[in-house]
């Protein structure tokens, strides 16, 4: 097979935090599997999304856009499947495309609008399950329940590849899991597999942030009633997600069996990404919610690369989630969506990235008060309500808040961020630098200005204009609203 007509197979599941995997350095998980693709592939170990919510994130990574420029902010998916986006593409340069999970990028079934074949699926945080009480809640899932999903989808998915690994058209087939995502619950052996004994609290649990932290985390903290929970229901939580993570390691192992048996692990190319991370007991929460921690935005991020183009083994430099899936379109030969921001790593000259940027929160006017007597199992409004900004360098974290406190953290020495130095008066040099970068990136809808197109003048016309190497006209046009 050419090298522009790789498979792709990408493994998503949903609310993994980047260190809950042994090869970013979990103490016991043991996820072989994921090992075994980062040993063979490229682990990128610093690697952020745009959104730490659900359709925001995969809008960006199929868009090449942040949040602020493809309107996406919160939960479920609006794109208009129009949008300029990599299923387009793919279909342009022959692919069938399949999904078996979740899309969480179009309104509506996503079978016959961005995919040929599959399934559609969600089943939200598994809010009609009877023991979905309370966010932490965790508890055992029968094999026969209909909301035990993992492996029914990777079989439908290893179908999927067997059929069409005997054809001569390229696919792309993305498996969109519910694990680890709450209600924390998984079936046997996976619920027993961890001991909640086994696990200590985060050094910054039920610590707001000194110096202060986001209204927006306070009001989850209340609204989510986490304060009811005890120390044992968080460790709970906490073993029954590593045993949904394991659940996934499995399936990504069939996944990567399968390939090898039926000798095509090197015509195919398989990313493992989740598209944001989970707070598991920082700050005394679990869940998720538009802020800009590290368990929020920081991911898991291995990719195996057969043309060996990238360079294999553990990859420490800063990189965006977009990035990654634009490398993978490079190496497939198909072109970027139109009015794509992403920085694919086979760019001439690439340099890696200062600083990566994130956005999060609806654009509506928060409370700044929680409300008496609800129980939120997810983070849904008011806790989202209120826009925010990112940027983050490999020392340094600047989030902005439209109405509330502002963060800086200082990762060497707070890798926790549990201190909030943004008003030290040493740090003002910091802050300044920051900002101006923030609002450079922000001004060009999340795009590094360094990375924007640079037209040539090639010549001058008879009325005395410069002739450009580019039409910009046309490319301001195609970038403009969503159809």
């Amino acid at each position: 097979m050419s090298c522009d007509r790789y498979n792709i197979v990408v493994i998503n599941p949903d609310q993994m935090r980047w260190d809950y995997m042994t090869p970013n350095g979990h103490p016991f998980i043991e996820t072989g599997n994921l090992n075994r693709l980062a040993n063979m592939g490229t682990n990128f170990e610093k690697a952020f999304v745009a959104c730490p919510m659900c359709g925001p994130s995969r809008t960006s990574v199929v868009t090449g856009r942040y949040p602020s420029e493809h309107g996406i902010r919160n939960y479920g998916g609006r794109m208009h499947p129009k949008h300029p986006n990599i299923f387009q593409g793919l279909e342009k340069a022959g692919y069938h495309r399949a999904l078996f999970g979740k899309d969480h990028i179009v309104a509506d079934d996503a079978i016959g609008l961005l995919y040929d074949e599959g399934e559609d699926l969600c089943i939200g945080n598994m809010d009609r399950h009877p023991a979905y009480e309370r966010s932490w809640s965790s508890g055992p899932l029968e094999t026969s329940s209909p909301w035990n999903l993992t492996e029914r989808l990777t079989t439908a998915g290893l179908d999927y590849i067997d059929r069409r690994s005997t054809l001569r058209q390229p696919f792309f087939v993305t498996l969109n899991y519910q694990d680890p995502h709450p209600y924390f619950t998984a079936p046997e052996p996976y619920d027993t597999m961890f001991s909640p004994d086994q696990f200590e609290l985060p050094s910054n649990f039920r610590r707001e942030a000194e110096g202060g932290e986001p209204e927006r985390m306070t009001l989850w903290r209340k609204n989510s009633r986490s304060d009811e929970a005890s120390e044992e229901d968080f460790k709970k939580a906490m073993a029954m997600y590593c045993g949904q993570i394991r659940y996934v390691d499995d399936q990504l192992g069939r996944v990567l069996d399968k390939l090898e048996e039926l000798d095509i692990l090197n015509e195919t190319i398989v990313l493992f990404w989740s598209d944001h991370g989970e707070f598991l007991g920082d700050y005394g929460v679990t869940h998720k919610m538009a802020a800009f921690y590290d368990s929020m935005v920081r991911v898991p991020m291995v990719l195996w690369d057969p043309s060996g183009k990238i360079p294999k083994g553990q990859n420490g430099e800063l990189v965006e989630a977009s990035d990654v899936f634009a490398t993978i379109m490079d190496l497939c030969g198909v072109p970027q969506p139109d009015g794509s921001r992403a920085y694919s790593l086979l760019t001439p000259d690439y340099q890696p990235r200062g600083d990566v940027y994130a956005e999060g929160g609806l654009q509506l006017a928060p409370r700044h008060e929680p409300i008496p007597g609800v129980n939120l199992r997810a983070p849904h409004g008011p806790t989202h309500f209120g826009a925010g900004a990112m940027l983050r360098t490999d020392r340094w974290k600047l989030c902005a808040h439209s109405f509330d406190c502002w963060e800086l953290y200082d990762l060497k020495n707070d890798p926790a961020e549990m201190l909030n130095v943004y008003d030290a008066p040493e740090n003002q040099d910091v802050v300044r630098a920051l900002m101006q970068r923030l609002t450079a990136r922000m001004m060009n809808n999340g795009q590094a200005p360094e990375h924007l197109l640079q037209p040539q003048a090639v010549g001058v016309d008879e009325a005395g204009m410069p002739i450009w190497n580019v039409n910009y006209d046309h490319i301001e046009l195609k970038d403009g609203p969503l159809p």
